[in-house]
């Protein structure tokens, strides 16, 4: 009998292959052929043709998914809770640690900009060829973030996608079919029956998720200049090793401190066999940059480690707003490299004033592609670091949104393990089993 390949191992030889066959794109000569009397290049008909094609269909069909599966599995899970009280209490608990652990990401990540300094030996000129003039949207007010909360029309929201504003709302609706009790069961039993819809064409959709991982990183490393990585090596090293070390030594520590050993087991938490079966999450994360389009995936994985329907159903569309540790990181090294880049002088207030204001920043920061990008523009307008100034590191954007991307991912399941463990909602022997739980339950 032929032993069927996993998701994870699927997932992990499409991210590998990706990177491989963009680079190898990279280095393929053009050539030019006749299509219908037109000349078009071939390598642009792969990389701009098919890639694109099935890279962003496969996005399109998860970002079909999303909203549809945070606002139904939030109104579940709520539900689900016996007490609002619980509710509330995991709730608390989560947004507390997502909001406060951001501070120290970014005092880490500063440190390791200064101490490092990869602004150093970097020129205008050794940047010039690959230099773009970003689109970057105006960078909104701290207090219009949390006002909008808060939706005027709950179906715009929905709409548009505002996750932020979705989570409220099913936390809202979540409450009041609990507060109706009996009256309000046929509303609740209908959500359930959603959910159960969406969950079946999630996973129908992740069954194309090797070839859209495939797609997404092969354009990707296709058209990311060589050029443009190696002029600004320092700075992507210095955002790499300090997510590195956020990963290992503060979820880490958080495992140890908080977690501490595993009650099935009696062994401490091994944060490589969490990594290890996180692993399909974090590499969609990685190759889509986005931690909302990556919520199918990550929501799979949280069965598999033990995460009750309940825990999963809050934890994960929390974190997908509220959640930014890898973006905070990003924004910690950023501002430090641009003012040193520049020659501007960062005061011990200008310090304080970053860590406080790319903390708010990441408070409902969309989880799609560059949206760090819209956050570190706050962050360098709050300290008089021109705004102009992202344009020096834009170009090589996506080289470090991936790995922010995939340790926000992580963040998730390292905190909502935390809070699960409080509140007896992790189930440890699944934990510690290899069975696939959620392709049981599809």
């Amino acid at each position: 009998m032929t032993k069927k390949i996993s998701l994870t191992t699927k997932m992990l030889v499409a991210l590998l292959l990706g990177v491989i066959a963009g680079f190898a794109l990279q280095r393929t000569p053009e050539l030019n052929i006749m299509f219908f009397g037109d000349e078009v290049s071939l390598k642009g008909v792969f990389v701009d043709g098919i890639l694109y094609f099935v890279g962003n269909l496969f996005l399109n069909a998860i970002w079909m998914v999303v909203i549809p599966l945070i606002f139904v599995s939030l109104v579940v899970g709520v539900t689900s809770v016996t007490d609002p009280k619980k509710v509330g209490r995991i709730g608390g608990k989560l947004a507390g640690i997502y909001l406060f652990s951001t501070f120290p990401a970014i005092g880490a990540a500063m440190l390791f900009g200064m101490v490092l300094n990869p602004a150093a030996g970097v020129t205008e000129e050794s940047i010039a060829a690959f230099q773009v003039e970003p689109t970057i949207g105006t960078p909104p007010e701290i207090w219009d973030v949390l006002l909008g909360i808060v939706p005027r029309n709950p179906f715009a929201a929905l709409s548009s996608g505002q996750t932020l504003q979705v989570i409220f709302i099913a936390i809202a609706i979540g409450l009041a079919i609990m507060a109706v009790g009996e009256a309000a069961k046929p509303v609740k039993e209908l959500f359930v029956s959603l959910n159960e819809v969406v969950m079946k064409i999630t996973e129908v959709v992740m069954k194309f998720a090797p070839y859209g991982v495939f797609a997404l990183l092969a354009r990707t490393f296709s058209i990311l200049g060589i050029e443009a990585i190696m002029a600004l090596f320092g700075f992507v090293g210095v955002v790499w090793l300090a997510l590195a070390f956020h990963t290992v030594f503060i979820y880490g520590g958080a495992l140890k401190l908080f977690v501490g050993k595993d009650p099935h087991t009696g062994k401490s938490i091994n944060l490589g066999k969490l990594f290890k079966k996180a692993s399909p999450a974090l590499a969609f994360g990685f190759s889509s940059a986005s931690s909302a389009a990556t919520l199918p995936v990550t929501m799979r994985c949280a069965r598999n480690l033990g995460f009750s329907r309940e825990m999963s159903s809050i934890t994960f569309p929390m974190g997908v707003t509220l959640n930014m540790d890898g973006t905070a990181i990003f924004q910690g090294v950023a501002a430090v490299f641009l003012a040193n880049f520049l020659g501007i002088q960062l005061s011990p207030g200008d310090i304080l004033t970053i860590l406080i204001t790319a903390t708010l920043a990441t408070l409902g920061a969309a989880g799609v592609p560059g949206a760090g990008m819209i956050m570190l523009s706050m962050v360098l307008v709050s300290v008089g670091i021109p705004i102009g100034a992202v344009a020096f590191i834009f170009g090589i954007d996506r080289i470090v949104d991936m790995p922010r991307t995939a340790i926000n991912v992580f963040g998730d399941f390292i905190y909502g393990l935390i809070v699960g463990k409080q509140e007896g909602m992790i189930d440890w022997a699944q934990y510690n089993s290899d069975v696939d739980l959620a392709a049981q339950e599809a």
